[in-house]
C-alpha cells in the first residue's frame, strides 16, 4: 500500500512539474492551455496505471522531469538575466535530479545529453579562445552537473562490481565481471530479458 501511495504521489507531482516545464519552454500565447492539456494527457495516459504501481518508474519520471524543469529555468535565466548564482544553482540541481533519476533507471543517463550539448556548444569559443569569464563558469558548472549524472550510473555499477566480482566468497566468477567494460545492467538485461 505504501508503495502504491508513494508512486501515485510521485506521478501526481510529475504532472505539476510537467505543467510548469511546458509553461517555461513554450513561447506561444496559449502556453498555459497547451501546458494544461499536456499535463492532463500525462495524467490520463495508459502509462498512468503503470506509474501508480509500486515500482521506480514514477520516481524516475518525477526526478527526470524535475531535472528538465531546473535545466529549463537555468537556460531561461541565462538568456534573460546577467550571470547569477541562481542560474548555477538551477543547473547543478538539474544534474542532481538527473543523477538521482539515473540511480533509479540506467536510461536516465540519456538525460545528461542536454548537459553535454551545453558544454559542446562552447567548443568553437574554446578553440578560438574567445571565452568570457561567465562562459568558463558555465562550462565548469555544467560539467559538474554532468558528473552527477555520470555518478548516478557509475556508483551502482561499482557497488555491484565490488560485491560480485572482487569478493572472495563467490563460488564462480560472474560472466559480466570479465568483460572489457563490466556492466551489470547489460548482463541482467541480456540474461533475464
Amino acid at each position: 500500500m505504501a508503495g502504491v501511495l508513494s508512486s501515485t504521489l510521485c506521478h501526481l507531482l510529475s504532472v505539476f512539474v510537467l505543467y510548469r516545464l511546458l509553461v517555461i519552454i513554450l513561447d506561444s500565447q496559449h502556453r498555459h492551455q497547451v501546458a494544461f492539456v499536456g499535463a492532463i494527457l500525462h495524467a490520463l495516459s495508459p502509462a498512468s496505471l503503470f506509474l501508480s504501481a509500486p515500482y521506480a518508474e514514477a520516481l524516475f519520471s518525477l526526478l527526470n522531469l524535475a531535472g528538465m524543469l531546473h535545466y529549463a529555468q537555468s537556460r531561461s535565466m541565462a538568456r534573460t538575466e546577467p550571470p547569477s548564482i541562481w542560474e548555477d544553482a538551477y543547473k547543478l540541481s538539474s544534474g542532481l535530479c538527473f543523477g538521482a533519476a539515473t540511480l533509479m533507471r540506467s536510461n536516465g543517463l540519456l538525460s545528461g545529453l542536454v548537459l553535454l550539448f551545453d558544454v559542446a556548444r562552447y567548443g568553437p569559443r574554446v578553440v578560438s579562445m574567445r571565452l568570457a569569464v561567465h562562459d568558463v563558469r558555465r562550462i565548469i558548472v555544467t560539467s559538474v552537473a554532468g558528473s552527477f549524472v555520470a555518478l548516478g550510473f557509475i556508483w551502482p555499477q561499482s557497488l555491484a562490481y565490488a560485491e560480485f566480482c572482487t569478493s572472495g566468497n563467490n563460488l564462480e566468477t560472474r560472466p559480466w565481471c570479465t568483460r572489457t567494460v563490466p556492466s551489470i545492467y547489460s548482463w541482467v538485461q541480456s540474461h533475464y530479458w
